[in-house]
C-alpha cells in the first residue's frame, strides 16, 4: 500500500470536507436572512384609481393631485350616469366613500333625486370634458354636458359641474365636499 498516496487523498478529502463545512455555514446564515426578512416584510399595497392619467403620490393621509383628479372623474361619471335600474347600485356605490360629516345630509338628497328619477322615469347622461384641481381650495371640478331623456319629449342638454373635495384616509378616498351645479347651454351653442 502506498501511505503518500493514501495520505495524500486523506489530506484532500479533510480540506474538501472543511471547505464545505463553510459553504455550509454561509449558505445557513444566507437561508435565515432571507427567512427574517420574509417574516418581517409589510405587504405593499398598489391602489390605481381610475383613470389614473399621471406618476402619482399617495400617502396614507394625503393623496396627490392627480390621485384626487382621477377619484373625481370617477364619482363624476358614477354619479353622471343613472338611469332608474341603476341608481339604488349608484347611491350604495357612492355611500361607501362619503365622509361622515357630510354622510346624512347627502344620502338624504342622493334619496331623494333617485325617487325623483324612478318616478319620472328619467335617463341621465354625463359626459365630461374637463377635470382640473383648484389649488386654492383644494376641490376637484369635472366639467361637462349631461343629457336628460324622459319617457316622452326630446332630450335635454344641459352644462353641469361636479365640484368635489376629497380627502384620504389610511390611503383610502374620502368625498368631504360634493356640489353639483348647471346651467342650460345657449341657444346654437355646442354645449361648451
Amino acid at each position: 500500500m502506498d501511505f503518500k498516496k493514501f495520505l495524500s487523498t486523506y489530506s484532500g478529502v479533510l480540506k474538501e470536507n472543511r471547505f464545505y463545512r463553510i459553504v455550509l455555514g454561509v449558505l445557513l446564515a444566507a437561508n435565515l436572512l432571507l427567512g427574517a426578512a420574509v417574516l418581517t416584510h409589510k405587504e405593499v399595497v398598489v391602489l390605481v384609481p381610475p383613470d389614473l392619467r399621471g406618476e402619482t403620490r399617495i400617502a396614507p393621509n394625503r393623496g396627490d393631485r392627480h390621485y384626487q383628479e382621477s377619484w373625481g372623474l370617477f364619482f363624476a361619471l358614477l354619479l353622471g350616469n343613472v338611469t332608474p335600474r341603476n341608481i339604488e347600485f349608484v347611491v350604495e356605490a357612492v355611500e361607501a366613500y362619503l365622509s361622515p360629516q357630510i354622510y346624512q345630509d347627502l344620502m338624504k338628497d342622493l334619496y331623494a333625486q333617485a325617487k325623483n328619477v324612478k318616478q319620472s322615469n328619467l335617463s341621465i347622461s354625463f359626459e365630461p370634458r374637463e377635470v382640473m384641481y383648484d389649488e386654492q381650495t383644494e376641490r376637484v371640478l369635472v366639467k361637462g354636458q349631461t343629457v336628460l331623456r324622459g319617457s316622452y319629449g326630446k332630450p335635454q342638454m344641459i352644462n353641469k359641474t361636479f365640484e368635489f373635495g376629497i380627502e384620504v384616509k389610511n390611503y383610502y378616498p374620502r368625498i368631504v365636499y360634493l356640489d353639483a351645479y348647471e346651467k342650460k347651454p345657449k341657444e346654437g351653442a355646442d354645449g361648451q
